[in-house]
């Protein structure tokens, strides 16, 4: 009796444990196959479209096109993917006009500048991929490198594919060693009175996000402003007024933008403040009327993970945290204030509050 019992309990406890063993397994079984179904979904809707994949960026095509063809490469069943850039507010606004009137755009996949993303956003352009980001993220092929899950949308509408790293530039034959800023507040120093240049688009959320440096920030600016910036909003222009001599720094200047200066010659240098503001850029989304969302979802997640090679390369955006990229020894050791999908919500109300302290109407 004691042994029919000891066995039913042995029986039982085998029970359990096959019970505790097989849910997750076949939970983690589960997850790995997501690859596969996205891949599979992905390869049927090129089948559909005989493999047209319309995008919708912000990059000059010179930038991104040639990452677009490495894409294809990798996935073959991709035979077209015709480019198109939007990169002002305005046009995206006429975008979110026409699909109202009932015209449909081509484009499948699409990002858009911050200014005009919550207007898309609340106009209900965007839909979410047919599977979890952060799901994928877990079973990503070894190969494909590790996601940050801050690139990741918390709602899960997007990924964000790219790095905007702000810094500061400075015109080497103005600005001596030991002058050289090494923080925002630096560019408050009444050496530079009415010297330097400060872009009135904002460009520093990511600091006027983050509680760490947000009190911080705000001071430094409101300290800039004091000491008589020249405002400027296209920032080519500015470096190239920076590199003339005219100025001897651009306070708050994307640092791909820079770079580009720097490799063409430029007397300018540059340098990570600490902290430093990083935004996510090329946002990808896929749009409501997209008929390839699969596709859209397998572009995101390459370009964001085993693409970066690619994205470094032809953009100069790779994430500073990747030791392939140019950023990763000038950010090491800084603290990185990022404008994380909390911060992109708050977009007007940040625009709102860095206007009124420049003086300027409206947003900015």
């Amino acid at each position: 009796m004691t042994r029919f019992k000891s066995g039913v309990s042995w029986l039982r406890v085998a029970g359990a444990l096959f019970f505790f063993i097989s849910g997750p397994l076949a939970a983690r079984a589960a997850e790995s196959n997501l690859m596969s179904q996205l891949l599979e979904r992905s390869k049927a809707e090129m089948a559909k479209s005989n493999g047209k994949f319309p995008i919708l960026l912000d990059l000059d095509a010179k930038e991104v096109v040639p990452v677009i063809h490495t894409f294809q490469k990798e996935f073959p069943f991709v035979k077209d993917a015709p480019y198109t850039r939007m990169n002002r507010t305005e046009e995206f606004q006429r975008l979110i006009i026409e699909v109202k009137a009932g015209r449909t755009p081509e484009y499948e996949i699409g990002h858009a500048q911050f200014e005009a993303w919550t207007q898309l956003r609340d106009a209900g352009m965007f839909v979410k991929p047919p599977f979890s980001y952060q799901q994928l993220a877990k079973v990503l092929p070894a190969s494909w490198g590790p996601l940050d899950e801050r690139a990741i949308d918390n709602d899960g509408y997007y990924i964000a594919a790219s790095a905007l790293v702000r810094i500061i530039a400075y015109n080497k034959n103005l600005v001596p060693a030991n002058k050289i800023p090494k923080k925002l507040d630096d560019c408050a120093d009444p050496a530079w009175r009415g010297k330097f240049l400060y872009n009135s688009r904002n460009v520093l959320t990511a600091l006027q996000h983050d509680p760490k440096t947000r009190e911080g920030f705000l001071k430094a600016l409101k300290a800039m402003v004091e000491n008589k910036p020249v405002y400027v909003r296209q920032q080519t222009e500015g470096l190239e007024r920076l590199a003339s001599g005219e100025y001897a720094l651009f306070c708050g200047v994307n640092y791909n933008t820079t770079l580009r200066m720097v490799k063409d010659g430029a007397p300018i240098g540059v340098d990570f403040p600490d902290p430093y503001a990083l935004d996510f850029a090329q946002r990808i989304h896929v749009f409501k009327w997209a008929k390839s969302p699969a596709t859209g979802q397998l572009f995101g997640l390459w370009i964001a993970t085993k693409g970066q090679p690619e994205v470094e390369k032809y953009m100069d955006r790779g994430f500073p945290w990747n030791p392939s990229t140019s950023a990763y020894a000038l950010a090491k050791g800084k603290y990185a204030a990022i404008c994380d999908p909390a911060c992109a919500d708050k977009t007007d109300q940040y625009l709102a509050e860095h206007a009124k302290i420049l003086g300027l109407p409206g947003k900015n």
